[in-house]
């Protein structure tokens, strides 16, 4: 039996794809201005993790992804494979970590929900 769509759930995942839309908008609406946008998404970073109650495993999360996947976007530009219109340091823009951390903590939210939605 499918445990479907309770009110904790949908609180859950109307939250998450509040603030992931809000970081994808963040981003469409302010990447031409670094540090305003690293403003938002810090600060978008905080409430989410505050939605989440800070669990100490959704930090480490935010952190390494903050790390790992701007170290690959590095890799990737200083070999050529593509490039940003407004590179800040080592190729890549100065919000570019904090939108790692923040879509990284919201994707997992959302598939843990998602997951939690489909269980038996």
């Amino acid at each position: 039996m499918s445990m479907g769509l309770t009110r904790q759930t949908g609180k859950e995942l109307a939250l998450e794809a509040a603030f992931f839309i809000a970081a994808a908008g963040e981003i469409a609406l302010c990447h031409r201005h670094a540090l305003l946008l690293t403003a938002l998404l810090i600060a978008t970073a905080a409430l989410t993790l505050g939605g989440f109650g800070f669990k100490r495993h959704l930090i480490a999360l935010y952190v390494i992804c903050g790390v790992l996947g701007p170290t690959a976007e590095i890799l990737g530009v200083s070999a050529g494979a593509w490039h940003y219109a407004a590179p800040d340091f080592l190729g890549i823009p100065l919000w570019l970590p904090f939108a790692w951390g923040v879509v990284s903590v919201l994707s997992g939210g959302i598939a843990a929900t998602v997951a939690e939605l489909m269980r038996p």
